[in-house]
């Protein structure tokens, strides 16, 4: 087997402060507001051994007078914490008023859910777990039940007075791919030397998310009683008061503004049927995370993509009918445990297949997959690749490209061999370049016209087949005839003796005696009377050799009764023969004559 394989390292979402090592502090007293921190209190959790990232589920109050259990993230930057909702001291812990969920069942009051205990409302029962996504992403997630014998419809929705750090003004943007927005983005001023940035994802092609049908984003006063948390979106304020006067509406789904911000998103018109569950879940990131298209790395170290590919199986690979084995293999990471797939294009189709193995961060990976050729190209064949990080944010890989060997000069030498019974060898020379040598087994030892199928070669990157003909062509049947002199008559059969010397069928003779006239008539058997004699010997065609014909003669049986001298100024209309048997119209020269079965002398 061999391969053609490439290695390319690339880069994944690129989170260039986020290579810590997380600590564990002593618990601290709780500062006036949200700020950022040197260690973590104790009743916040950290989420995984590798992880940047610590929660808790702990009572809150909202602008209104209800107190509820919302999830609190903290997420570490460079040794330092960061808060990702608002804090106060007048809110209990200090550390943030968290995220908190609301829950409608078919068309019944909607109410806040208590993420500690879990809610129950109309029989279905919402509950929250919070788990690491990777290294710095926290997955926040919804168990729905419904506990009735009858489907439900639910509708679900998040809400969050967000801040980052101790910044209540961060520039808040949505997270874009291709216009359609999957997350949003909360970037507070330097502190510490650290820009702390916040990320919430909610949108369709995160993994670890279940893609929102609608979201907000604006001021912090709006959205947030639990009818509206829902999905009942309005841009009101509803803190009139001297510090939220209602102008503030102005800010409703404003990026990029400095004001005191608060978003939500929610889940619509979700089917629960009768004794079963669904999950709902989003992700909070607190740290750099860059979603644009992975790079080529320039310093190693980096977290990587790394892969190969290969095409095998190469004695069966070749045909264009068939489907065409490979797979790419490699070692997968990404930073916040987002996972990815590969995805391929063969020839001229306008669809990208992707894999169905996803691939998992920090693990390697051997995905197979099959490839299937466009027999009508004969210039040149090709796989694409690329990788989707799951985001839709696409990665263009290097691929493999074949020329079609179709499209390569194939020659034979020689073009024709004759037949001889033994074993006919013919070079088939691909390109000029490689030579394949035919007919070593004795396959080519008749004659007949043949071909020979020359599949794609690695040494060329080639790909399909090609046809090249040749001939074993008949061999020629050759006879030798050998004649005999003028005899005198004996009463014997005197024939021709017949050699065959090239043939594999027996010659057929035959013979024919020269009348006085001049013409000639066919005889049985062997000649044995007086006369003038030719032969004709037919070898036949046959399946190895081609036919031949051979005339001999003529030569004369005689009888001979006297010698006479010849006048020559005599007249006679007879036939005259020289001595070997050429007829004359008469003597004319110096010699030995046969005529009417008598010899004259002429001098």
């Amino acid at each position: 087997m061999k391969k053609i394989s490439l290695l390319l390292f690339v880069m994944l979402a690129v989170m260039s402060s986020l290579q810590l090592n997380a600590k564990l502090g002593e618990d601290i007293p709780a500062p006036r507001r949200a700020n950022n921190y040197t260690s973590i209190p104790s009743y916040y959790y950290r989420l995984a051994d590798n992880s940047h990232m610590y929660y808790s589920i702990r009572e809150r109050r909202l602008s209104g007078p209800m107190y509820q259990y919302a999830v609190s993230i903290i997420g570490e930057i460079e040794g330092r914490y960061f808060s990702s909702t608002f804090g106060n001291t007048s809110y209990d812990d200090g550390y943030g008023s968290g995220f908190l969920a609301a829950l409608q069942v078919n068309n019944n009051t909607p109410v806040y859910v208590n993420s500690l205990d879990g809610t129950t409302n109309n029989d279905v029962t919402m509950t929250t777990s919070v788990e690491a996504q990777g290294e710095i992403a926290a997955r926040i997630i919804y168990t729905l039940t419904n506990n009735s014998d009858a489907d439900v419809t639910v509708q679900v929705g998040v809400y969050g007075d967000i801040m980052i750090g101790n910044d209540d003004e961060a520039a808040l943007s949505r997270m874009l791919y291709n216009d359609y927005t999957y997350g949003m983005r909360l970037k507070g001023a330097r502190q510490n030397g650290i820009d702390p940035i916040m990320s919430v994802l909610f949108g369709e092609g995160v993994t670890g998310v279940t893609p929102a049908d609608d979201y907000w984003f604006g001021f912090f006063s709006s959205n947030w009683h639990a009818n509206e948390i829902v999905g009942n979106y309005s841009s009101t304020i509803y803190n009139t008061s001297a510090t939220y006067p209602s102008y503030y509406s102005q800010y409703y789904m404003v990026e990029n503004g400095s004001y005191d911000s608060g978003m939500g998103f929610c889940w619509k018109n979700r089917t629960i049927p009768a004794g079963e569950s669904i999950e709902l879940s989003y992700l909070v990131a607190v740290g750099e995370i860059d979603f644009e298209e992975p790079i080529i790395p320039d310093e190693p170290g980096q977290d990587i993509f790394t892969y190969e590919v290969e095409a095998y199986n190469f004695d069966a690979w070749n045909d264009l009918s068939v489907a065409h084995p490979a797979h790419i293999w490699g070692h997968y990471e990404h930073p916040y445990g987002q996972e990815g797939h590969i995805e391929y294009q063969v020839d001229d189709e306008n669809t990208w297949h992707r894999i169905p193995t996803a691939l998992v961060s920090g693990e390697d990976y051997d995905l197979p997959f099959d490839m299937f050729f466009n027999e009508n190209r004969t210039t040149i064949h090709e796989l694409k690749l690329r990788f989707n990080d799951g985001l839709d944010n696409i990665a263009e890989l290097n691929g493999l490209e074949w020329e079609d060997v179709r499209n390569i000069s194939l020659t034979v030498d020689p073009q024709t061999h004759v037949y001889n019974g033994e074993p006919q060898i013919f070079v088939v020379t691909v390109g000029g370049v490689i030579d394949y040598t035919l007919g070593e087994n004795g396959e080519y030892t008749n004659p007949g016209t043949y071909s020979q199928s020359i599949w794609g070669v690695y040494e060329m990157e080639t790909i399909g087949v090609n046809t090249v003909e040749f001939t074993v062509d008949k061999g020629q049947a050759e006879v030798e005839v050998i004649v005999p002199g003028n005899v005198e008559y004996d009463g014997n059969a005197h024939g021709v003796i017949v050699n065959l010397l090239n043939g594999d069928t027996q010659p057929v003779v035959t013979y024919y005696q020269i009348d006085d006239d001049g013409t000639q008539h066919e005889i049985e058997g062997l000649p044995v009377e007086v006369g003038v004699y030719v032969v004709e010997v037919v070898v036949p065609e046959s399946e190895f050799y081609y036919g031949t014909e051979e005339s001999a003669g003529p030569y004369m049986i005689y009888v001979l009764t006297g010698v006479e001298e010849l006048n020559i100024n005599g007249q006679d209309n007879g036939a005259w023969y020289t001595i070997d048997g050429c007829r004359v119209a008469a003597p004319t020269q110096r010699g030995i004559y046969i005529h009417n079965g008598k010899k004259y002398i002429v001098k």
